[in-house]
Order: structure tokens, then sequence, then C-alpha cells
């Protein structure tokens, strides 16, 4: 084999190489785009404006299958321990995870008089609610206005960077684990908890995210990792037309395509007269 042969094949190997590693790094890449874009209730794909990864997302389906979809900014979250973290106003027990006033009374009442699911989705660095962590399972509860909506050990969550690209060593989780950027969703459907909170954006037109510790002040939290973003979105139930509604537009349709030709042909006589 020449000297020319060899370096064609090495390269022809390099080649495919890089290609097959690209085309690695695009999936990749891929993944982390669509990492968490996709809520549990029945609407499924979040709006293109919300991020990967960051903040607080909130997926509301009224009664009437009306969308709202909200974003509170990862900028405007609580960093720290709940005993002297910041903002000062968000310390306690439970403590405030950010407070999202976006919601106006135009918008509630778009819901159709009532919430029928609901998804919430957090990011947060250091939650220590894993299994093998200081708080799992039932030990830190999630409020929303006042309102237990479950557990953040209980949450399937992945883990990934700052920007939302996924660590592909990581196969998952429950819980927002020790020293670990987890996202998750908590989703909600029980009419009782979904009345409750209902009847309070009509009291007051603000959500409230709360975390409730059973051993408060022994761990650090980070809600403010992630790509900063703040959205509100309603997005109205698509109206599908009646069966006897479609079959009529499409006789009317085919009888105007029927009348036409027949015009034409009339045309055509009386020119060739």
């Amino acid at each position: 084999m020449t000297k020319l042969k060899i370096r064609k094949k090495l390269w022809k190997v390099a080649t495919i190489t890089f290609l097959g590693f690209a085309t690695f790094q695009a999936a990749d890449s891929a993944q982390a785009a669509t990492l968490d874009l996709t809520s549990p209730t029945s609407k499924g794909v979040l709006p293109t404006e919300i991020t990967s990864v960051g903040g607080v997302v909130l997926d509301i389906v009224g009664e009437n299958n009306t969308r709202v979809t909200s974003q509170l900014g990862a900028s405007q979250l609580f960093r720290g321990y709940y005993d002297r973290g910041n903002p000062k106003n968000y310390r306690g027990n439970p403590g405030t995870i950010g407070i999202d006033n976006n919601f106006t009374e135009s918008i509630i009442n778009k819901l159709g008089g009532g919430i029928k699911e609901l998804a919430v989705r957090f990011t947060l660095f250091d939650g220590d609610s894993g299994a093998k962590d200081k708080d799992p399972d039932t030990q830190n509860a999630l409020l929303l206005n006042d309102i237990e909506f479950g557990y953040f050990g209980q949450v399937s969550t992945k883990q990934t960077d700052a920007l939302g690209n996924v660590d592909s060593g990581d196969p998952g989780g429950i819980g927002f684990r020790s020293e670990s950027l987890d996202t998750g969703w908590l989703y909600v459907t029980n009419a009782s908890t979904l009345s409750n909170f209902y009847a309070s954006l009509l009291n007051k037109p603000k959500v409230v995210y709360q975390l409730r510790d059973t051993d408060p002040y022994d761990n650090f939290y980070d809600f403010k990792q992630g790509i900063d973003s703040t959205f509100i979105k309603v997005t109205p139930a698509q109206s599908v037309p009646e069966p006897m509604t479609i079959f009529g537009t499409l006789t009317a349709g085919a009888l105007g395509i029927t009348l036409r030709r027949k015009q034409k042909q009339q045309q055509k006589s009386t020119i060739n007269t």
C-alpha cells in the first residue's frame, strides 16, 4: 500500500470518527433542549418561550381547557439557609421560594371557573431531598398559597448544568439531590386541592411558592441556578367543529366547484356560438 493510500485511509477514519462524535454531540444537545419542556398535564409540550431549566414553571389547565403557563425567573428566587438566606423576607418555616405576581384577575377569569389539572416544575441545587439525603420522602413539602401540593422528596428529577445540558452519566433520581442541580415536575389533579388553590387566586391573583421542612434551618437551598426567564401566557382551548359542520363545509365546497364548472361550460358555449 502506498503512502498516499494510507493517508487517504487515515483521513477517512478520522472523518468518520469526527462525524460520529458530532452526531453524538448533536443528539445530546437535542436531549438537553427538550429536557423538561413537556408538562405532565394533558397539554403536553410547553410554549417555546419556557426555558429547559431554571426558575419555577407553573402549568394550569382550566375547566374550559384553557391553558395558563407561567415561569418565574431564577433571579427572583431564594438562596441560602431559611434562617439567614436571601431575600430576607423569604426566611422562616415555611420558607418562601418565590412570589409570582404576573397573574391578574383577567387571566384567572379565563380558566372557566376552576382548575382541573396543574403541574409545577422546579430547578434546585443541593435540595438534600434525595433518598440518601437529610430530608428524603415527605420531609420537605411544597406549598402554593399555603396549600400543600406534594413533597420534594417524591419528585422524579434529572441532573443538568445551568444551561440545561443533561449529565449523560446521571440515570435520574427521586428527590432533589445533594450537590446536584436537579429539575423535576409535581403533578396534581386532586379536585379539593385545585378548588382551594383556585379560590386563593380569586382572593389574591398571585402565586406564593413555599417549602415547609419538618426539621428546618439545617439545609442550604439554591433556587437561583439555571436560565433566568419570567413569562406568562394564556392559550385558549381549541374548538373542534361538529361532524355535521365539517360535512356541510365539504358539501358547500363541492357544490361551489360544480357551479363554477357549469358557468365555465356555459361561457364556452356562448363564445362558440
